[in-house]
């Protein structure tokens, strides 16, 4: 199935949940996969999503990506 996260879209395999499309989009931009469980997601209607919520063919989750911290 497709799902798009923010603007990019991903092939995801039936079943897959909220987690497993951040984990593709993360890996995509090259980002601390430890940031995840900070991240809020929402989806087309502004709801707030479940990290383990389940995901379907077309849905589109966005969040606002993680900015690394300058030391």
């Amino acid at each position: 199935m497709k799902v798009k996260v923010n603007t990019l879209t991903f092939s995801l395999f039936e079943g897959a949940r909220v987690r497993n499309a951040l984990l593709r989009y993360f890996a995509k931009k090259k980002l601390d996969k430890e940031l995840i469980d900070d991240i809020v997601v929402h989806d087309d209607y502004d709801h707030e999503l479940d990290h383990d919520a389940p995901l379907s063919d077309g849905q589109h989750i966005a969040f606002e990506e993680p900015h690394p911290l300058n030391h």
